[in-house]
């Protein structure tokens, strides 16, 4: 899957049927692997703006953070 910037990820990440999505799946997920795979872009400042979008999700999903954390790993 690609998108193309940073907003789109946003609007993705907080798509209704996108949030249910994720309650549904990630029961049946053992791990998910984060790495520096994640974009072609050569940005040095990507990796933070990238974790800072995922912490404000986590802050506003609780139960979503809480099911997450233990599936990921960072490579």
């Amino acid at each position: 899957m690609g998108i193309e910037d940073l907003p789109a990820l946003e609007r993705y990440m907080y798509d209704p049927v996108h949030l249910a999505g994720d309650l549904e799946i990630i029961p049946h997920l053992a791990r998910i692997a984060v790495g520096p795979d994640v974009s072609d872009d050569m940005d040095p400042a990507l990796a933070g703006r990238l974790m800072a979008m995922h912490e404000e999700k986590a802050a506003r999903h609780p139960e979503w953070a809480a099911d997450l954390g233990p599936l990921v790993t960072f490579a």
